[in-house]
């Protein structure tokens, strides 16, 4: 073998281990749906059945009790005397892996993170939905703990507009939220509406999900939720509308 075409094959080769990093790196990502616009806030079993035929994504609140050790749809401690368990809400799907879920652990903590997030991984598994989930919490601890166990993590970010940031600066609250990107490193951000056009304009290389957008739907706000998901920064806008609309 010549000098020559030795050198030709180690570029052949470099090239080809380049290509093939290159999609692994994309083949690691959550893959989002095709449509941006997810459902927001399916607390009822039924709703979850009814949903699952009109939008590509849900989102849903979760509660771990610590008193039965397992998983329920609510917002705050309790509501598992009321609500039905997770696994009872994804039950009432027909084709649970078809769908995308942005689940919002409104408890999930550094004290019960360990207990919780293998009980999801259970459920996750038992749907064949755990590559189509990502979970959020503002806590850097038990989110860094369900990336650790495969979970895609949603880094929820404080809101500039509520009451205690009144007297904060804008500055300051976005270098808070850059050094917990930094340190977590998350696979999107999460935050309200009012927070457009700020973590766009300051983290756009980032996947950015927003929630509370707008609740009634007119043509005013429709059109406010089309222009976020035109921003390619933007990957997914939850909404309380009855059906997605076109963008």
């Amino acid at each position: 073998m010549t000098k020559h075409h030795f050198i030709n094959i180690v570029c052949l080769l470099s090239v080809i281990l380049l290509l093939l990093g290159l999609f692994s790196c994309q083949g690691d990502g959550f893959k989002y749906s095709k449509s941006k616009i997810w459902k927001h806030g399916v607390y009822s079993k039924y709703d979850a059945e009814k949903y699952e035929k009109v939008f590509d994504g849900l989102e849903v609140d979760l509660i771990y009790s610590t008193k039965k050790n397992d998983i329920y749809i609510g917002r705050v401690d309790g509501d598992e005397e009321k609500n039905c368990s997770f696994d009872e809400w994804l039950a009432m799907l027909k084709k649970p892996s078809k769908l995308r879920y942005w689940i919002d652990f409104k408890n999930l903590s550094a004290d019960n993170c360990e207990k919780a997030i293998p009980i999801l991984d259970d459920l996750t598994q038992k749907y064949n939905i755990k590559k189509k989930v990502m979970v959020e919490s503002e806590l850097l601890e038990p989110l860094q703990y369900a990336r650790d166990n495969g979970f895609f993590i949603i880094l929820w970010v404080d809101d500039l507009y509520w009451r205690r940031h009144e007297r904060e600066d804008s500055i300051e609250v976005c270098r808070t939220i850059r050094n917990k990107i930094n340190s977590l490193k998350p696979d999107a951000i999460s935050g309200s509406y009012h927070m457009y056009p700020i973590l766009c304009d300051t983290f756009p290389e980032q996947n950015i999900h927003y929630w509370d957008t707008p609740k009634d739907y007119s043509e005013e706000n429709a059109n406010f939720t089309r222009h976020l998901c035109k921003n390619k920064s933007i990957k997914v806008v939850l909404v309380d509308y009855d059906e997605p609309i076109d963008y």
